[in-house]
């Protein structure tokens, strides 16, 4: 294996086959033992531009055609490229490859709905393991009942964590109006706001409709 790879890389070109192979070997096998310490990006590729011109570009031979575009491994961090949109991983150790390639298949969507020619992994923590389409579809089906008003009550509410006195004091209201807001709220979603699960699947949906469709997280 190593001797395969250290070919690999070393290589003036891209090796065709066996480097499709070795690249899918290490995105969804266990690649810990064949490569260096890194760190290491996951770039997924949609475009008409010339394939090896990209791998030359970015420095890598390590390349597989991949639902419809290709995607790739390389050491070097990406620049945008001619005739592609690119999803860019965190950097990330051989460890971290898997990850790093759900996260750079969201970054090349989110390039081709902003149509930028590069997007790079943005989304910390929690945020960053859901699918934005996702979790769009779901905050939207989520808060559906709620008007304007009551989820700008709401994001104050929970940004204040429950605290009356200065919700009302920064949404500029009374604060029985931000008590009978919240009550409505409860009634049309159905749910127990006092519930610590419930506030956060809340906020996490008021924060993901903020954003936007072709805002990075």
């Amino acid at each position: 294996m190593a001797a395969v790879l250290l070919t690999l890389l070393t290589a003036e070109r891209p090796a065709g086959a066996e480097a499709a192979a070795l690249t899918r070997l290490l995105l969804d096998g266990d690649p810990a033992e064949a490569l260096a310490a890194g760190p290491w990006y996951a770039v997924h590729a949609r475009g008409t531009g010339d394939l090896q011109a990209l791998a030359a570009a970015l420095g890598t031979v390590l390349l597989d055609p991949h639902e419809g575009g290709v995607r790739l491994l390389t050491d070097r961090e990406p620049a945008a490229q001619p005739g592609w949109r690119l999803g860019v991983s965190a950097p990330a150790a051989p460890s971290g490859l898997a990850t790093a390639d759900a996260q750079a298949e969201r970054a090349v969507r989110r390039a081709e709905a902003a149509r930028t020619p590069l997007a790079h992994h943005s989304d910390p923590g929690f945020a960053g393991l859901v699918d934005e389409a996702e979790a769009r579809a779901h905050a939207e089906a989520l808060l559906g009942p709620l008007s304007p008003a009551l989820r700008e009550t709401l994001r104050g509410w929970l940004a204040h964590h429950g605290n009356w006195d200065r919700t009302a004091a920064a949404l500029g209201v009374h604060r029985n109006t931000v008590r009978q807001r919240v009550g409505r709220t409860a009634e049309l979603l159905d749910r127990d706001l006092d519930d610590p699960d419930v506030r956060m699947e809340l906020w996490f949906a008021l924060r993901t409709t903020d954003r936007g469709p072709d805002q990075p997280g």
